[in-house]
């Protein structure tokens, strides 16, 4: 275990998650790759059509979200792990999603990411020390 300060929400169950008046992106447990990971986001946050389907167009969208501009806040509420601890996707998309969020701030739609309290460990493995 390191010394992450996580940005995310661990719940036991996420399928039942719920907030008012938020967009909420449902990752299913069979989004287990990353072309099925954006298919998921960009359909449920809206994507414009010039998102180009790698890691740096995802962090661009969601640093941006302009385009909801009337959505007070966004929540992307994973079921299970999207992607294999194995290999470094995983600590790609967590890294996308933790600068993200860092960068964004309050900044209306505030971002927010919820994973199932079993993850917990695979994700602070999976991501690189803070110091």
């Amino acid at each position: 275990m390191n010394n992450y300060d996580l940005p995310f929400q661990f719940v036991d169950d996420p399928a039942s998650w719920r907030e008012a008046d938020a967009l909420i992106a449902r990752i299913p447990r069979a989004a287990r790759g990353k072309q099925k990971l954006f298919g998921v986001l960009a359909e449920a946050l809206k994507f414009p059509r010039y998102f180009g389907w790698n890691w740096d167009a995802l962090e661009e969208c969601l640093r941006d979200l302009s385009w909801l501009r009337e959505t007070k806040q966004i929540a992307i509420v994973h079921t299970a792990l999207p992607l294999s601890p194995r290999g470094q996707q995983l600590s790609i998309y967590l890294s996308v999603l933790t600068g993200t969020i860092k960068l964004r701030g309050d900044t209306p739609p505030k971002l927010q990411v919820v994973f199932p309290t079993t993850s917990r460990e695979s994700i602070e493995a999976a991501l690189p020390c803070s110091g």
